[in-house]
């Protein structure tokens, strides 16, 4: 906000109409004002329009433009024309933080911008079947090494909450990749892949067992306030409870890929740990369960197919309870895309519910 307050005057358009759609959608559900949210729709495509104007310009990459495609992005997750709109719109965020590069994401405006966006950027590689780029060791070092977590502690600004969460989003951001390369052995098959198929059951296990510590590092009880650090405590047990949900999805998710490749290889000496329960929390209940993984890994393939138009004039304003549904989805660090009741999309239009998070009767819901 002190971003936004400081430069309006000099912001580029496609800023100015980013926000101001944005806002107007959110006015415009929470009062029930079907007249807003159609106007949040014109102002939307004022700003796609000038949007697409800026990118031409040298002022492609500076933090304004980022900020603005990302406004228009939530805009398309909460109120697109499609299930699927939002998608191409994230891929676009991407080319453009890709282009910036990772060193322009290191500090300031350009790491907020990359962490608040990041768990699309980590949906919309598992949908699109293909690796991830934050998974990338020069993306990960922008979003917590032991340098960051000193910086933020000298600055009164650390948080041991958030950086294990930051540790374990950067293994998370690497399973999409692993997905991707696990799906190629599996369709290849060809004696010639040992010695890649080594490297990822080796690079698979490895984060699989990062994961496993973070998740230990996480209190199962009540949090001390010097874990707590700067995250306000009405915040604490809820990020906690979703981070280690993501920690133990994303295991149980290597754990599918881990037994089709050990089929695969053909190897009998399975790791120890290797078919053991994996402890899962719900969000919305306390009550921890435990659940076997034993899922058939072939089963691991996004589903492309699903989503259907809506008409933006048909909108009811009773139905529109946007409230924290992109927080929600966020909390997923991207695996919230791998729910089957979602068919691969996280459903968050403000003409539906948002489907259930991974619930104690089937926590996954992979694919």
């Amino acid at each position: 906000m002190g971003f936004l307050r400081s430069g309006w005057s000099t912001f580029p358009q496609a800023l100015v109409w980013a926000v101001r759609a944005l806002t107007a959608l959110l006015m415009g559900a929470a009062q029930g004002n079907k007249q807003a949210i159609l106007c949040a729709r014109h102002l939307y495509s004022r700003g796609i329009r000038h949007l697409a104007s800026l990118i031409q310009t040298e002022a492609a990459l500076t933090d304004e433009t980022l900020a603005a495609a990302i406004l228009l992005g939530g805009y398309e997750v909460l109120d697109g024309s499609s299930d699927r709109s939002w998608i191409i719109h994230a891929r676009g965020i991407s080319q453009l933080m890709r282009a910036r590069g990772p060193s322009a994401h290191e500090q300031g405006m350009g790491r907020t911008l990359l962490m608040c966006w990041r768990p699309y950027i980590v949906a919309d590689a598992f949908i699109h079947g293909g690796p991830c780029f934050l998974g990338e060791p020069e993306w990960a070092r922008k979003s917590m090494t032991n340098e960051i977590a000193k910086a933020e502690d000298a600055q009164g600004m650390g948080s041991l909450i958030g950086q294990v969460a930051d540790y374990a989003f950067n293994e998370i951001a690497k399973c999409p990749g692993y997905l991707a390369t696990s799906k190629e052995i599996v369709m290849a098959r060809s004696p010639g892949l040992t010695v890649e198929l080594d490297s990822l059951m080796n690079d698979v296990s490895q984060t699989r067992a990062n994961l496993v510590r973070l998740d230990h590092m996480l209190p199962a009880t009540e949090l001390p306030a010097n874990f707590v650090g700067v995250i306000p405590s009405q915040y604490a047990t809820t990020l906690v409870q979703a981070s280690r949900e993501s920690i133990n999805t994303a295991v149980v998710l290597l754990d599918h890929l881990l037994a089709t490749l050990l089929s695969i290889s053909g190897c009998s000496n399975e790791p120890q740990w290797f078919g053991s329960t994996v402890h899962i929390v719900n969000m919305h209940n306390d009550q921890s369960k435990h659940h076997s993984t034993t899922r058939h890994a072939a089963d691991l393939l996004p589903n492309q197919q699903c989503g259907s138009f809506r008409d933006p004039e048909g909108a009811d304003p009773d139905t529109y309870a946007i409230g924290d549904r992109l927080d929600r989805f966020s909390l997923t660090m991207g695996l919230g895309s791998l729910s089957l009741d979602a068919c691969g999309i996280p459903q968050l239009s403000a003409n539906d519910t948002i489907p259930g998070y991974f619930s104690t009767s089937s926590p996954l819901q992979l694919l």
